[in-house]
């Protein structure tokens, strides 16, 4: 492995070759093991539980019809085959009304992030980034433009973007004369085609960080956490009940644990 021949991937080429030249695994867990606990509460905020109960935009108010809104225009824009950008701002309105936005952090969409690998200069681009401080603390990519038997390679572009936020975040720490992270866990979300959501804990050492740019086998793993939410259903697309039901959102308030800075 030490020998293998790298070559230069942008972010959305990456694959399970990539991850494996650089001593990536990735293993999924069960909710309990994921989140810490067994059961996750359900959501509690009015403007999440009218989101629930609400079928249609035109029947709610306030800030529950315009998040209804931002779902409705990201179901039409899939019916085009043209749904990244609108479910990437649904996706950001649902986790601001969440709370990820809590104390000095931000909802960024489509944050161009530097990367170097081998040595080549690229330049990664997620559909959503948490930031506080000009720190990158978690990551949403989404790939609702691909098939669904293309989840390697979301998955493999979800990862580099975690390594380039590292890198990046260190950049901000030592402008600001702070000492660089040695390791960081940076939670990830990945989209997929129709909606599926995939949860992600991924650690970046400041190893793996230097391998990718000098293009060198690290000595040790890089192991990635992951959770699939089971909801006993086909589908969970964005026209689906199923994103909406409390289960899938207590998912999504319980992963708000692992954003740290």
């Amino acid at each position: 492995m030490a020998h293998l021949r790298r070559v230069v991937n942008s972010d959305i080429e990456w694959m399970g070759v990539d991850l494996k030249a650089y001593h990536i695994t990735v293993s999924f867990q069960t909710k309990r093991n994921f989140f810490g606990v067994p059961h996750l509460p359900l959501p509690t905020h009015p403007t999440l539980v009218s989101y629930m109960n609400n079928e249609r935009s035109q029947d709610a108010s306030g800030r529950t019809k315009k998040l209804l809104h931002y779902l409705d225009i990201s179901v039409i824009k899939q019916t085009l085959a043209c749904g990244g950008d609108a479910d990437a701002n649904f996706m950001a309105k649902l986790l601001e009304t969440l709370g990820y936005d809590d104390h000095r952090r931000i909802i960024f969409i489509c944050h161009p992030l530097p990367l170097t690998v081998c040595g080549t200069s690229l330049s990664v681009e997620m559909d959503i980034s948490i930031i506080e401080d000009n720190e990158v603390l978690m990551l949403v990519c989404s790939e609702a433009r691909m098939e669904r038997t293309r989840m390697l390679y979301a998955e493999a572009a979800v990862i580099t973007g975690a390594i380039a936020a590292f890198g990046a975040n260190n950049k901000v720490r030592v402008a600001s004369h702070l000492p660089p992270l040695s390791a960081m866990t940076i939670p990830a979300i990945v989209i997929m085609n129709g909606g599926k959501f995939f949860f992600y804990k991924i650690p970046v050492t400041a190893e793996l960080s230097e391998a990718v740019a000098r293009g060198t086998y690290p000595t040790n793993e890089t192991h990635v956490l992951g959770y699939i939410p089971l909801l006993h259903t086909s589908s969970m697309s964005m026209a689906n009940v199923h994103i909406r039901k409390p289960e899938f959102l207590a998912f999504l308030a319980a992963f708000k644990q692992f954003v740290r800075n």
